[in-house]
């Protein structure tokens, strides 16, 4: 029995060879079906040290798709010219897009896999924080809940990433205000450090961007100093007959953002050292930890769409190949997509914590879109 084979019993070995055929065939049709409906291409490009102005060997270049349930991950390393080439599925409705991500010295810098010519853009380090300033520091209030989100532009105008250690390392330290005791949402590995808040991630040449959430003071007060340069700061509070008082900002009254309406106050080239000042009057500030999280769920998600409009966008600065809307078309583009979110909010189509993370990040970028008319 052990030595039976296909010529001591031609009728088995016909049956056998035609199951086995077919369960061959049948096993392929999924990678068939792949083949035909996800068409394979090379996604090729080059990594440039910018701080030297040189192609970077060595470079491991990952390609990362998303999909229901499942992440799919290429990689690739740059050859000595720092090019790479990595074959994957065309999938130009991804939702989530893909991302690709080049990794030097431990940093991921990011690309845009739907460029024609794609160069991933890394540099070197540095520990001085010299070339650090703030582009634009919007202070979100909700008066009615107790709780108040900082959102907070950075601008690295060296050509070396800043870099200072690590989750618990020092890295960009903002001074908080009086009587702060707890973060309620941030990046991970934000963390307080007596009464300055430490955001230890690199800080890439270009914008970037941190953000915290945390209950409003007893004292209703929000003052402290300016750690860094900051060249526009904005204070959003709602509801907009909230009784405060601003030092040292201009006063624009009450304006819409989408449906929803703040009274606005801004100020612009701050010095280090320069003081913020905000007290809010209104008694009936009440903070309830249970509703704390969905309120200002900015910090799980705002990294997620700051970091695509604008860590993405500036810390890969490549010339565009068609010029930029107009402000007042990107205001109107900035609008539409908070209400296309209110309305997807009421359909149930997005969770709380994501619904206020967008809306808050739009809302911050259609403030920066006022100052530009």
């Amino acid at each position: 029995m052990t030595n039976m084979n296909k010529k001591e019993s031609p009728t088995y070995g016909q049956k056998s060879s035609k199951k086995f055929t077919f369960q061959y065939f049948t096993s392929f049709i999924p990678l068939l079906a792949l083949l035909i409906f996800s068409p394979v291409f090379a996604l090729k490009g080059q990594v440039i040290n910018q701080t030297t102005n040189l192609p970077e060997s060595n470079v491991e270049v990952s390609y990362i798709r998303h999909a229901t349930g499942d992440v799919a991950i290429v990689r690739d390393t740059t050859d000595s010219k720092g090019q790479f080439v990595i074959d994957t599925p065309t999938d130009p409705g991804a939702d989530p897009p893909p991302m690709l991500i080049a990794r030097y010295k431990g940093i991921d810098y990011p690309g845009n896999p739907a460029d024609d010519t794609i160069n991933i853009p890394v540099f070197e380090i540095t520990d001085s924080d010299s070339a650090i300033s703030i582009g634009s520091h919007h202070i979100i209030i909700d008066a009615q809940e107790g709780t108040a989100t900082y959102i907070v532009i950075t601008h690295n105008h060296s050509n070396r990433t800043y870099l200072t250690g690590g989750d618990h390392g020092h890295g960009l330290e903002l001074s908080l205000p009086d009587g702060v005791t707890e973060i309620l949402n941030a990046p991970q590995g934000v963390h307080l450090h007596g009464s300055v808040l430490v955001d230890p991630r690199p800080i890439i040449p270009g914008n970037s961007q941190t953000f915290f959430t945390f209950p409003i003071p007893t004292s209703n007060r929000l003052h402290h100093s300016v750690t860094y340069a900051t060249n526009s700061l904005d204070v959003l509070v709602q509801p907009p007959e909230s009784q405060v008082t601003v030092t040292g900002l201009q006063d624009h009254g009450t304006v819409s953002l989408g449906e929803n309406t703040f009274h606005r106050w801004s100020t612009s080239n701050l010095a280090i050292g320069a003081h913020i000042d905000i007290q809010l009057q209104s008694p009936s500030i009440t903070s309830d930890p249970q509703t704390l999280p969905w309120i200002l769920g900015a910090s799980a998600l705002v990294v997620a769409i700051l970091a695509g409009v604008i860590y993405l966008r500036g810390k890969t600065p490549e010339p565009s190949a068609a010029p930029a809307a107009p402000p007042s078309d990107r205001r109107t583009m900035m609008l539409e997509q908070i209400a296309s979110l209110d309305e997807r909010f009421e359909n149930g189509e997005l969770a709380k914590e994501d619904y206020n993370a967008r809306r808050d990040a739009l809302k911050a970028e259609v403030v920066d879109l006022d100052k530009e008319q």
